[in-house]
């Protein structure tokens, strides 16, 4: 079963299910007699479904429902992401899930072919609910969340394995020209969409990111651990409770090695309105530094963090930009770029991030 590959939710099968879960030990020797499906998710990048487990017999512990994950149906948007977002999540869950302590669900089934087309059958986490990037999170979330984190970027921090990790190894480097050119092209296509809605100052700081990208590459801040790299509301699933609510963390196509700080920057940008961000911002980045340091990353003062907050801001916009231009086009995902655009904008010239694109 583990090389299977399905191309579509509705080609998941009582059988296979079967198979799958039988073979990870979730069911015992028990059948899948029925898996009616319903969609969940926004969709963008990828198809996310459902499926209730209705067993011959009852198991103790078996779970009740499983989610599965597939390519997107768009050509433009599985194509884009065949060569690096679903190997990246492929990588997550077949290498290093069960290494950290951050909560993700468990996984049953990871298989991709040549072509990009790739299945996953995971853990459904209700009854924790997912956050909406549109209505955000309270401070309360983003506090747990930048805790959680730290169970992802604590443990490989500087590890050497990573230098010639499978997952890595083969990366082609993305040089600065070919990058600038890239976003040339992109920008003024993604200013025309989203534009109207942000401040002329915001709008001039992304005329100006298109064309002096090159400069924050060369500064950006050495890779030292694994990241997220979408690590935002959307992506995030959290238990009912107001105080230290639990949060587990979901979607992991982004997933690669870099700066750490771009999960910590990419979270409280999105999470929170301007006004909000402002307040709380430092004090929730002071949080994840003493977790961090607690977790045994005794080398990194915190002014060397703060700095490396700053320059990750920038990274938000490629993840922003290019996932608004490839990814399928909803009425909800134009809502969400718009406020993504416009935060991160804002997010950057309050910090005077952009001082990074200076050279």
């Amino acid at each position: 079963m583990t090389d299977t590959v399905l191309r579509a939710y509705g080609d998941v099968t009582p059988g296979f299910l079967t198979g799958v879960l039988r073979e990870c030990g979730w069911i015992g020797d028990a059948t899948v007699m029925e898996a009616p499906a319903e969609t969940v998710g926004a969709g963008l990048m990828g198809i996310c479904a459902r499926y209730e487990l209705r067993l011959d017999r009852e198991v103790p512990g078996a779970p009740r429902s499983v989610v599965g994950k597939f390519a997107a149906q768009d050509a433009t948007a599985r194509e884009f992401m065949a060569s690096s977002g679903y190997r990246n999540e492929l990588c997550f869950y077949q290498h290093f899930a069960s290494r950290m302590p951050i909560r993700a669900p468990r996984c049953a089934h990871a298989a991709i072919d040549g072509d990009g087309w790739f299945t996953l059958i995971l853990e459904d986490c209700a009854p924790m609910v997912p956050g909406d990037q549109l209505r955000g999170c309270t401070v309360e979330q983003v506090e747990a969340a930048v805790r959680e984190l730290v169970g992802l970027h604590a443990p490989l921090w500087d590890a050497p394995e990573l230098d010639s990790h499978e997952c890595f190894a083969d990366r082609i480097n993305v040089e600065p020209d070919l990058l600038v050119a890239g976003l040339q092209h992109v920008v003024p296509r993604f200013l025309d969409r989203y534009g109207p809605a942000f401040a002329s100052d915001e709008v001039a700081f992304y005329e100006r990111f298109g064309q002096s990208v090159g400069n924050w590459f060369a500064a950006r801040p050495a890779p030292r651990s694994v990241m997220h790299s979408d690590f935002r509301p959307d992506n995030l699933l959290f238990s009912r409770e107001e105080v230290a609510p639990k949060v587990a963390v979901v979607d992991w196509q982004g997933f690669t090695r870099g700066c750490a700080m771009s999960d910590v920057s990419f979270l409280i940008g999105n999470a929170f309105a301007p006004d909000v961000r402002r307040a709380h911002e430092e004090q929730l980045v002071r949080t994840y530094h003493d977790v961090l340091v607690g977790a045994g990353v005794a080398s990194y003062p915190f002014a060397e963090c703060w700095d490396e907050y700053a320059c990750s801001l920038l990274s938000a916009l490629l993840t922003t930009i290019f996932g608004a231009m490839y990814g399928t086009r909803t009425d909800r995902g134009d809502r969400m770029f718009e406020l993504m655009g416009a935060r991160h904008a804002r997010q950057i010239l309050d910090l005077a991030a952009d001082r990074f694109l200076d050279g």
